[in-house]
């Protein structure tokens, strides 16, 4: 199978740009903050795709006419997402890799059978790049595993694609290590043992490097050989409606969010795709002074289809928040957007039960935005003389 790595270099860039045209001529430094550690994870005044681990001390050290802004992960994703739909105009299956970094905003494209229809990946290119805004910096990598694509696209120039038309072993392997999808201390360890190279890696044994590192040491072997088996795991367009409120001033009065919430969801209630259907989810992004966020993630206890409960549901959940800074804009997402514009419940008792219960769980799945633990116990040689064949607990299915 062949896969094209889309990669973005300047996701946060470009996103605090468009949040604020008055940064188009500024330094910009986005950073964050992780195990309350700050780190850079984009610069302006760094073009390398590959950069190296440095916290917002060091780097206002080292750039001190910069402008450094918090990294707004919500604006970035969504940002991403948005790029994501337009590529599913061109290809079916795309999987999209949103850890906010410099070299891991990337979307994984497959080209099968996409070559009849564009006869030539040149032709594929172009329309690949005019469906990606232009403040974006794209690059592309064509290979046959995704691992070669994502090294195709992190060296390739700005707006230009590398395809891989020789074996992948031979085209990494002058490569650095510091590609790998590892950890900086196992990179470290690699050095050490003066691995610095993915050829010096693959001319090892497996088993040598597993000595070493366990499962991963087998993963490196594998992947500094081009031996990628993953699949694309197919992203699938989330439908939701948004709807924002700037204010004209910064406010800290709990009393006028609350009335710009009621606002945004009378709003949001009047789009035709959400009306008359029952909203499961909404997502509050508030937007205050300083370049600070804060989101919180509400599943209504009942899917909701009037203004009236879904508002009474979000200041519940917002009673007793004390918020540090003063607001600029608050934002308001609806999603798991339902099919139904009514309900009909069973005359029958134990029907009534059993959708209660599905119900139940499905409310469950989003909140933990995992499926739950649920099973169910079902009958399969009520007959044998062995208990453990008599029943078995299998999934519960929703």
């Amino acid at each position: 199978m062949k896969f094209a790595c889309i990669l973005i270099t300047n996701l946060a860039l470009a996103s605090e740009r468009r949040k604020n045209i008055e940064l188009n001529n500024n330094q910009l430094v986005i950073f964050h903050e992780e195990n309350k550690v700050k780190t850079v994870i984009e610069n302006s005044l760094d073009s390398r795709t590959l950069l190296p681990k440095l916290t917002l001390k060091e780097a206002s050290y080292k750039h001190p006419h910069a402008v450094f802004i918090s990294a707004d992960k919500i604006y970035y994703k969504q940002l991403l997402n948005s790029v994501a739909d337009q590529l599913l105009l061109i290809s079916p299956l795309i999987e999209i890799n949103d850890q906010i970094s410099s070299n891991r905003n990337c979307i994984y494209m497959s080209l099968s059978g996409l070559e009849k229809m564009y006869k030539t990946y040149k032709i594929l290119e172009g329309h690949i790049l005019k469906s990606i805004p232009k403040d974006l910096e794209v690059r592309i990598g064509v290979s046959n595993e995704k691992f070669t694509s994502h090294i195709a696209a992190t060296i390739a120039p700005p707006n230009k694609t590398i395809n891989i038309k020789k074996d992948s072993k031979e085209f990494l392997n002058d490569l650095s290590i510091d590609f790998l999808p590892i950890n900086s201390t196992l990179k470290e360890k690699l050095y050490e043992l003066g691995i610095n190279t993915l050829g010096k890696a693959a001319s090892l044994k497996p088993s040598h490097l597993q000595a070493q590192f366990g499962i991963t040491g087998k993963v490196i072997w594998e992947l500094a050989n081009g031996i990628d088996k993953t699949n694309l795991k197919p992203y699938v367009k989330k439908f939701s409606v948004t709807e924002n409120l700037v204010f004209e001033r910064p406010i800290s009065a709990m009393s006028i969010l609350t009335a710009g919430i009621e606002t945004i969801v009378n709003r949001a209630f009047l789009n035709p795709y959400i009306s008359n259907r029952y909203v499961r989810l909404a997502t509050l992004n508030i937007n205050m002074t300083n370049n600070h966020t804060w989101s919180k993630t509400i599943v209504f206890k009942e899917p909701v289809k009037c203004t009236k409960k879904a508002i009474f549901a979000i200041n519940t959940a917002l009673n007793n928040t004390i918020l540090s800074e003063e607001i600029e804009e608050i934002s308001m997402t609806f999603s798991a957007i339902s099919n139904e514009s009514g309900k009909q419940q069973s005359m029958l008792k134990s029907v009534r039960s059993q959708d209660q219960l599905r119900e139940t769980i499905l409310q469950l799945s989003k909140r933990l935005r995992v499926k739950p633990p649920i099973y169910k116990i079902k009958e399969i040689e009520p007959w044998s003389r062995i208990p453990e064949r008599r029943q078995a607990l299998v999934d519960f299915e929703i």
